[in-house]
């Protein structure tokens, strides 16, 4: 596979993760703090909102054990193997969910 390819599969798992994520409740009740006055609030919007800022909180975690394994292995650029270590954080990210 190639990197592209395993991306979208990234992709494709933390967006999963952005529904069924316990996470979920918890930042759909702190809609008050990061929600701004111009938005709509409706409990539309306001889950629409909380499954992308956990979808896009659970790519940039998943992405720090990446990081970390470059940094350790020397690497100058990402690589398939970068980009499964990726992929496999995020799918732990996502298993409270689906369990």
């Amino acid at each position: 596979m190639s990197p592209n390819t395993i991306f979208v599969a990234i992709l494709g798992v933390t967006l999963v993760n952005g529904f069924v994520s316990p996470m979920v409740p918890l930042v759909f009740v702190m809609a008050p703090i990061w929600l701004p006055e111009f938005a709509p609030h409706n409990q539309i919007a306001i889950l629409y909102g909380t499954s992308l800022i956990v979808s896009v909180s659970t790519l940039v975690i998943s992405g720090v054990p990446t990081a970390i394994f470059e940094r350790i292995s020397g690497r100058q650029q990402s690589d398939q193997m970068s980009m499964l270590v990726w992929l496999g954080a995020a799918i732990l990210l996502t298993l409270p969910g689906l369990l």
